[in-house]
């Protein structure tokens, strides 16, 4: 048993080991009482307790504690995010489902996991191999429930490397014509908010007449279409981070844009389209008009990547995009546009010229 210790203040401190988290952190209980005996003892009844629902909950099948996480966390977590915890319930690590916990090690988890990476047959008899990102989101649900229900359970499991993927982004002069194309169009106001204002689709698709403030000229983002575990598109009162929750200054031009579609409109939604439509539609007009073949999620990765080439300051580009860390926008949403990279090229080429250039020329 862990050996209270005395603190500055007079009082008794024990700590006691209370399994790990859903990221594979150990996790501590602290219990400070006036004595060392006190101390001692609340931490010991509790050690006592935890390893008693420890072996309860460690005798359900992995299918069962599975369910069991998934309903506790149903109305806390986004419907998308349940939905996808649901597809990895049901698709994935059929293997282990009807184990119980307490027979479950590291190394069958490793076996799994790597049958999970392993090309399988798709659609259409099309061989496919999964990313490591799915792979790494089925592990990472694993880890969540053994934290739960098995605390006692290390894993050590090698996972795929990530890889560096080179997004695909719109040019300057693609940009425009896109925005060209869309002109007019139902098409036109989702693009606009996506690559100009910088909202995901799930905003888009969610946003309301009266998030839109027509003699403010602003645009509030505070909820969003999802889609939940039945595949249904549902709405969600909140964004997906608190920092998604934002009013956006918009542009006359997209404001006029708007004022016209609310003379037409017959529902409370700005955009009627839902979201996998939106996806369709964008690939249609990209190649019709010649354009590269992006997902209209790489509208927003483009957004940002153009407050990256205008030098827009990151506190000021992370909120407009609402990111919840400065990280997350540097890491995954900005990327170099060609034209910068070519000035930038152009710039340190020229430095290093002018080096040579003033060397004095030595005599032969």
């Amino acid at each position: 048993m862990a050996t209270a210790k005395k603190l500055p203040s007079g009082s008794w401190r024990v700590q006691v080991y209370a399994g790990k988290d859903a990221a594979g952190k150990p996790q501590y209980r602290s219990f400070t009482r006036p004595t060392k005996k006190e101390a001692e003892y609340e931490a010991l009844q509790w050690q006592l307790h935890y390893k008693e629902v420890a072996r309860d909950s460690t005798a359900m099948t992995l299918a069962e504690a599975m369910d069991k996480y998934i309903t506790s966390k149903d109305g806390i977590l986004s419907p998308s995010t349940i939905r996808g915890y649901d597809i990895i319930r049901r698709e994935h690590l059929k293997g282990l489902m009807n184990l119980r916990l307490n027979r479950l090690t590291p190394a069958l988890i490793q076996e799994a996991i790597n049958q999970e990476a392993k090309p399988y047959t798709g659609q259409h008899g099309k061989l496919r191999t999964p990313s490591p990102k799915s792979v790494r989101n089925i592990h990472g649900l694993l880890s969540a429930v053994l934290a739960e229900y098995c605390p006692d359970l290390r894993l050590n499991t090698t996972l795929p490397q990530k890889k560096a993927v080179e997004q695909s982004i719109l040019e300057p002069e693609e940009i425009a014509a896109l925005l060209k194309a869309v002109e007019g169009t139902e098409m036109e106001i989702p693009v606009l908010l996506a690559v100009w204002l910088c909202m995901r689709s799930s905003e888009i698709t969610g946003l309301t007449w009266d998030c839109v403030d027509f003699q403010r000229g602003t645009v509030t983002v505070r909820q969003a279409k999802v889609r939940n575990k039945d595949n249904q598109w549902v709405e969600k009162d909140s964004t997906k981070t608190a920092s998604s929750t934002r009013t956006l200054n918009a542009p006359d031009y997209i404001m006029d844009r708007l004022a016209t579609a609310r003379e037409t409109s017959a529902t409370e939604y700005v955009v009627t389209i839902k979201g996998n439509c939106l996806y369709k539609r964008l690939k249609t007009i990209l190649r019709k008009n010649g354009l590269p073949d992006i997902r209209f999620h790489d509208l927003r990765h483009t957004a940002a990547s153009v407050m990256l080439m205008l030098n827009i300051p990151d506190k000021y580009a992370q909120r407009r995009g609402g990111w919840a860390s400065n990280n997350t926008m540097k890491s995954v949403y900005q990327h170099t546009i060609a034209a910068k990279r070519t000035a930038v090229d152009d710039m340190i080429d020229g430095y290093f010229y002018s080096l040579i250039q003033d060397q004095p020329q030595k005599s032969v």
